[in-house]
């Protein structure tokens, strides 16, 4: 389902299949009041890809941490197919480009019903501090709606394969968070690799913590908000 503007793909995605039963993929051409994770503000660029792709699952709850790694992986392929750029993942499921966020991954579930939704950055003239677009002109109205059909079908090929066979090196060979110290809310280490469940591996000092969920930054990460912050503070 293709449509000019909508408050959310995710929840349009839902209310249709709850219609109907039968699995959906809405794209919209403008999102007005996308979320982001952790709650994070919305924010849009000049050309952008809205897409949720919303089904019945048969995955156990405890194997749907793996979903957003898997969709992160499935919009890589599609990309690199469409675009030919090759796009790294941070993890969990953020699509970066030369260490800019590019895009992002947001799984939501309720009992058997699964919404997974992706945004992807095709064209931003000025974009905002730490983010950036694929491509360096407007792509025109055509491409995003391809590109969420191509993500769609590599989506659901990894699913159906199982959560035994998901795109674990795949992921591992993209991700731009392995190799790197890591810093959290308790703690820092070296990401070294990603658990056969999706989760981070952090070697701290020699003894190795595994990280489920929650917010992980880089050096570089950690870098960026500090000048946003001392931005903040001389313009204020």
């Amino acid at each position: 389902m293709r449509l000019d503007r909508i408050d959310s793909t995710q929840d349009e995605a839902r209310r249709r299949l709850n219609e109907t039963g039968d699995a959906i993929l809405v794209v919209a051409a403008t999102q007005m009041m996308g979320r982001g994770r952790q709650g994070r503000e919305w924010a849009q660029p000049d050309r952008g890809m809205y897409a949720s792709y919303c089904f019945l699952s048969d995955w156990a709850m405890r194997d749907r941490t793996l979903i957003p790694l898997v969709a992160a992986v499935a919009m890589r392929d599609a990309v690199c197919e469409s675009f030919g750029v090759a796009l790294g993942l941070r993890w969990p499921n953020d699509l970066m480009v030369d260490g800019d966020k590019v895009g992002g991954i947001l799984v939501e579930t309720s009992r058997d019903v699964v919404v997974v939704g992706c945004g992807v950055n095709l064209w931003w003239e000025k974009p905002m501090d730490g983010a950036a677009s694929l491509l360096a002109g407007d792509p025109g109205s055509d491409p995003p709606p391809a590109l969420a059909e191509t993500w769609t079908e590599r989506l659901i090929t990894h699913l159906d394969r199982g959560r035994d066979q998901w795109p674990r090196a795949e992921y591992e060979s993209a991700s731009v968070t392995l190799g790197r110290d890591v810093f959290w809310d308790t703690g820092h280490g070296r990401a070294t690799a990603i658990g056969r469940d999706g989760e981070l591996i952090v070697d701290r000092d020699g003894e190795l913590t595994c990280l489920r969920a929650g917010e992980v930054h880089t050096r570089d990460s950690l870098t960026r908000r500090a000048r946003r912050a001392t931005r903040g503070r001389t313009d204020g």
